[in-house]
């Protein structure tokens, strides 16, 4: 968005600076390769004293600070030709809509989340338009706080032959193919718990988006000029911070009634947003862009002067190109749709509804005749017999998602997996 704000001023070649950054971002396309790494430029006790500072009542654990301050996401990006020459890269830079890029199959991209022991905790790649990823769930759930479960045990309550769900659970390569994400998103409906796509705008109104956005930024944004360090010119973008968000507001505001994930927008910036200004240190290399860096504390009213928490991104045009993993397991939207069920589905008995309380539940025993029938303690009959191997009946379905608060639609794709209405029962009631 910097370098479209620039390309917008049409002034641009007598800014001095402000040509440099424009110049340098716009080399970022001219290579076969590109890669952005996103890092936490500060170390445990920076991130202490950031956390003691803006949040005195939650202490930041030695052991989460290291953890924290090693982090690194990177993104890679390759292809046999120029990035610039490629049609979805000209798209993306000229609407602001990056979709295309990435079920482009003339890209190969990679997605990784490391520590700076090496530790991979998430490595996501597209690889002739096959997508490939692996997670360590357990790592990644330690990593940001929460409470890992047993995958051991999650992994037991999918049904034997769920492979690559199992496959997933332990860590271990998986591939799909990149429109499964759309089928789950088609089959969702607006169930709990499940994917769907989110509205974008059409392509007019995402241009007129991408030129109200670039007149704000060369409007807002001013350029210094700071010299050389450590063999790059360093040059310092500011923008007063509440103005910029406020302008930025008023230019996203119109897409709400078309984009409903935009409907809760405010109508000013909020009040967290501190009325100054805010720096964005940038380096340059051979006329092309090195890295950036921004101190976090700057969004903050309570980080005192000497707190600081920087983050660095750097740039590259060298990366490697994504390759494909041996050995990993096909992974279909039924598997997906097994896994997500087993997670968010476990507490649905406890809530006091669903399948807790269906005709025919408790101590007794059903007679499985299509009745119901049975002397435990939800009593009555009518409810629809527990097939066991069979293919689900409308009935089991219309249960099955009331129950689950899913849509029919995805009860019917997950069961594809082999999921019996029993294997539907036991996940529900785990």
């Amino acid at each position: 968005m910097l370098a479209a704000g620039l390309a917008a001023c049409g002034t641009v070649k007598e800014l001095g600076a402000a040509d440099k950054v424009s110049t340098a971002f716009e080399g970022l396309g001219d290579g076969k390769s590109l890669k952005v790494e996103l890092s936490v430029d500060a170390t445990p006790a920076e991130l202490i004293a950031f956390n003691k500072a803006v949040d005195p009542g939650k202490p930041m654990e030695q052991q989460s600070a290291q953890a924290v301050a090693g982090l690194t996401f990177a993104f890679s990006l390759s292809s046999d030709k120029p990035l610039k020459d490629l049609d979805s890269f000209k798209k993306a830079k000229g609407s602001g809509d990056y979709n295309a890029m990435y079920s482009d199959p003339a890209f190969n991209f990679s997605y990784t989340l490391a520590g700076k022991d090496g530790k991979v905790y998430l490595d996501v790649r597209q690889v002739n338009a096959k997508m490939y990823a692996k997670l360590d769930v357990e790592g990644f759930l330690k990593l940001v706080g929460g409470e890992a479960p047993s995958i051991g045990e999650l992994a037991d309550s999918l049904p034997t032959d769920a492979k690559a769900a199992k496959d997933a659970l332990a860590g271990k390569w998986i591939s799909f193919d990149p429109r499964t994400m759309e089928q789950i998103g088609k089959g969702a409906g607006a169930g709990r718990g499940v994917l769907s796509p989110a509205p974008t705008p059409d392509a007019r109104t995402t241009q007129e988006l991408g030129k109200s956005v670039q007149g704000i930024l060369s409007r807002r944004l001013a350029f210094e000029d700071k010299g050389t360090k450590d063999g790059a010119d360093h040059i310092v973008v500011s923008a007063p911070a509440r103005g910029l968000v406020e302008d930025l507001l008023k230019a996203f505001r119109p897409l709400a009634k078309d984009v409903p994930n935009l409907a809760g927008l405010p109508t000013a910036a909020p009040t967290g947003v501190p009325d100054r200004k805010l720096d964005l240190d940038l380096y340059l290399k051979d006329k092309a862009l090195s890295s950036a860096s921004f101190d976090l504390a700057q969004l903050s009213e309570k980080a005192g002067k000497d707190v600081h928490l920087p983050v660095k991104v750097a740039f590259g045009k060298d990366a490697t190109a994504a390759q494909a993993p041996s050995g990993a397991t096909e992974f279909t939207a039924a598997d997906f749709q097994g896994v997500m069920t087993a997670v968010l589905m476990g507490g649905i008995g406890e809530a006091g509804g669903g399948v807790g309380h269906r005709p025919g539940a408790g101590a007794g025993t059903g007679s499985g005749s299509g009745s119901g029938s049975g002397s435990g303690e939800g009593g009555g009959t009518g409810g629809p017999s527990r097939a066991t191997g069979s293919k689900l009946t409308d009935d089991q379905v219309k249960e099955l998602a009331k129950a689950g608060g899913v849509s029919e639609e995805t009860i019917r794709l997950m069961a594809e997996s082999g999921l019996t209405y029993d294997d539907f029962k036991d996940m529900m009631e785990s």
